[in-house]
């Protein structure tokens, strides 16, 4: 028996996690449902928070989780998102709710969960912030104030496995490009990763003499 376009999709989202997972040390998840519809996302790195009273001081806090669920109607709908711990963000609602457009990602049904996942680490470093789609105008007020903490406070990519410890999704935009929107600013998303095959190396060709008022220079850039 065939599965739904929904479980297509619920596995393919759990196998990207899951990669993920490996290119991580900050991500981790636990996962609800067969094929999994519910996840924990725990993000261990720096943030900004404070408790439910309004009077207490925001401070950094460690460690970050989120409720993520895809609803019936998923992935025609986005998924359900809920900050589970204190979050000191203009865009996450007092109670913890997500509104993907207010993160600057627009939904469609194309939209990788793994890009969601990527932002949601940047607003809980403070990477992302919205002014303009603020729902906890406390926090916005905050925000605008605050002298005392350097954003992001986690400088850390989220794929920070491996070298040059940063993120190994590249997003460009390619000028005339009709693909998928994914985001506010628009643009497409290519993924480089260890199963991306390498280009063959050109050979090194002589640099020729330069000639004056020509235009001709090589510039050769590879390995030695």
């Amino acid at each position: 028996m065939s599965e739904s376009p929904r479980e297509d999709r619920l596995h393919a989202d759990h196998d990207s996690l899951a990669a993920l997972d490996q290119a991580s040390t900050i991500f981790s998840m636990e996962v609800t449902g067969q094929p999994p519809d519910r996840y924990t996302i725990t993000f261990t790195g720096k943030g900004l928070g404070r408790d439910a009273s309004n009077q207490s001081e925001v401070a950094p806090v460690e460690l970050h989780q989120i409720d993520l669920r895809m609803p019936y109607a998923y992935p025609q709908c986005p998924p359900d998102i809920r900050w589970i711990t204190p979050i000191m963000h203009p865009n996450v609602s007092f109670s913890g709710f997500v509104n993907l457009a207010d993160i600057g990602i627009v939904w469609t049904r194309e939209t990788p969960i793994e890009l969601v996942v990527e932002r949601l680490w940047d607003v809980a470093r403070g990477e992302f912030v919205n002014a303009d789609k603020a729902t906890n105008y406390s926090a916005k007020n905050w925000f605008d104030k605050q002298v005392e903490f350097d954003l992001p406070v986690d400088r850390r990519g989220l794929r920070d496995r491996g070298p040059g410890g940063g993120s190994n999704v590249v997003r460009y935009e390619r000028r005339g490009s009709r693909g998928v929107q994914l985001a506010a600013t628009g643009g497409e998303v290519m993924f480089i990763d260890e199963t991306t095959p390498t280009p063959n190396v050109p050979q090194r060709q002589p640099i020729p003499r330069r000639r004056r008022g020509g235009d001709d220079d090589v510039i050769y850039i590879g390995p030695e």
